[in-house]
This record gives C-alpha cells, sequence and structure tokens, in this order.
C-alpha cells in the first residue's frame, strides 16, 4: 500500500480518546519506510491536531469529513465550505425540529449552549468506545472545553459577519430518532450537500464535495498514487466513501456491521491497536 488513510474516532484512538503506541510505532516505520500516511476524520483540525501531537505524530489530515485537506506540517491545502445559502437551509430544519448542533468553521468548533456540547461529547466518546469508564467519559469531555476545542457563543448568526469565516459542517445530535429522520428528509431537498452520520444518535451535514471518499481521491492524485494502491481504515457511516474508492478498504472490530460487510479485510478492535495490525499485516504484501 503506498497511501494508507486512517480514520481517527473508533479506530486511531482508544477507548481514551488515546492513540496506542503501537499504532504510533507502526505509523511512523511505515512513514519511514516511504508509504503515504493520511488521518482522515470527521474531527475539527484543533482537535485532531491534539490528539496527533500527544503521540508524536505529524501526518496530512483530512478533516471535518473532508472540509479541510492539510499538509504534514499543517498547511491548509484545501477548504471546502458550506454556502451561507446551505447554511441558512440547513439550519432553519434543524431549528424546526428543535435538534441541537454544532457548528464546524474554520475558525473553530462553536456551541451555543455549553451543558448539551459537554452531554454530546460523552455521548460521542461512548458510542466510539462502549466499553469507556464513566471516569474517562468525565475526563475527555472536560478536556475539550479546557483546551478551547469548543467555544460557546450566544447566536450562531453571529458568526456569520465575521470576516474568513468558512463554516465547514453541522453536527447534530438527537435520541428523537423519528426527529433525525424527519431532518434528514428535509435535508434531502438542499442542492449539493452531504448528510451522514458517525452514531446513531447524529447527523453530519457538509457540502457535497466535503467528503472522506472525495478528499483522499483528490489527495491520492496530488501524490501521484492510484486509488488501487490504498488501504483505508475505518468503523462508521462517515467512512463509507473513502472505504467505497479504496483499493483495499479495511473494517475495524469495532465496526458496525455494514461497514464491515464491504470491507476486504476485519481487523482488531481500537483498543488492541487494530490499525497497527492491519498495516503490519498487509503493508508488505503485493496480494492479498
Amino acid at each position: 500500500m503506498k497511501l494508507i488513510a486512517i480514520d481517527m474516532d473508533g479506530t486511531l484512538v482508544n477507548r481514551q480518546l488515546k492513540v496506542t503506541r503501537e499504532n504510533s510505532e507502526t505509523i511512523s516505520k511505515a512513514v519511514e519506510e516511504g508509504h503515504h500516511v493520511v488521518i482522515a476524520t470527521g474531527r475539527s483540525y484543533d482537535e485532531a491536531r491534539h490528539a496527533l501531537e500527544d503521540a508524536e505524530l505529524h501526518l496530512p489530515l483530512i478533516c471535518v469529513n473532508g472540509a479541510e485537506i492539510r499538509s504534514s506540517d499543517w498547511e491548509i491545502l484545501s477548504s471546502i465550505p458550506l454556502t451561507f445559502e446551505q447554511y441558512e437551509d440547513i439550519k432553519k430544519i434543524l431549528d424546526k425540529e428543535d435538534i441541537y448542533y454544532e457548528l464546524y468553521t474554520s475558525k473553530g468548533t462553536y456551541t451555543d449552549n455549553r451543558e448539551k456540547a459537554f452531554e454530546v461529547m460523552k455521548d460521542i466518546i461512548l458510542t466510539s468506545n462502549p466499553e469507556a469508564t464513566d471516569d474517562d467519559v468525565e475526563k475527555a469531555a472536560l478536556r475539550r472545553f479546557r483546551l478551547g476545542l469548543v467555544s460557546v457563543v450566544g447566536d450562531f448568526n453571529k458568526l456569520m459577519v465575521e470576516k474568513d469565516l468558512e463554516v465547514y459542517k453541522f453536527l447534530a445530535f438527537s435520541s428523537d430518532t423519528a426527529k433525525l429522520q424527519r431532518a434528514f428528509q428535509h435535508l434531502k431537498g438542499v442542492g449539493e450537500l452531504a448528510v451522514s452520520s458517525s452514531a446513531d444518535n447524529n447527523l453530519e451535514i457538509t457540502n457535497s464535495e466535503a467528503q472522506k471518499g472525495v478528499a483522499l481521491k483528490k489527495y491520492a492524485e496530488l501524490k501521484g498514487i492510484s486509488l488501487e494502491n490504498t488501504m483505508a481504515i475505518g468503523d462508521n457511516y462517515n467512512d463509507v466513501s473513502m472505504l467505497e474508492i479504496a483499493g483495499f478498504p479495511v473494517a475495524m472490530g469495532n465496526a458496525v456491521d455494514e461497514i464491515k460487510e464491504m470491507a476486504a479485510f476485519v481487523t482488531k478492535e481500537n483498543d488492541e491497536s487494530g490499525v497497527a495490525f492491519a498495516i503490519k499485516r498487509f503493508l508488505d504484501k503485493p496480494h492479498y
């Protein structure tokens, strides 16, 4: 594999939201041997960067499901924001259904409700890591605010007047699946949107060109690498677009069943350094 694309939550990081030493060492060795490794995540740049810095990894990033592509020096190579018209249409639909959401932008991630943001973060952690302890969940959720990874704003519309701000993604949450389904149906009527999810209780809404698969194709072309020589590793629905186009799609052992069914190989779980296991098993093998 000349190019390896790796999802983050539920894939690269364990239930403590840390990159295991085995994953870090294996990825570093692959890079040293001349392979390209890119992280493809729904996280913002800031949230992805902290996890990688802790593991002493400096890798190119596909952030916010493909809304941003960054180099190994973390400089922005490209960005694909939502238009203002899309922003207004999405906001109207979610507000009508009384669905909580956060905005991922070029200037950070924003919430209009700190308490809900805290509860949502705990849900995200538990979804990717259902066996995480209460202590792990509390610490990770508090860390998000302590590090300034999400900011509280009284009115989202006030952000829209900020110069050079780009809105990359709405991350919407509700425990009411009927509300999410109604919103999903209405969002299908908004032009050029991609609507996916990383859990049963959320919707991730981006420009239709801001998907992991689209960004991975763009990155592979930039490096002159065929998608046939690309491995993609993921665990959830927002990974589908990159798993569909990669020459060798890999599902985590903790992935949802639909992801496992579309994979060429199912590796170990994220708490078992499944990323390292897959890379070690297939990196040097020309045939499968």
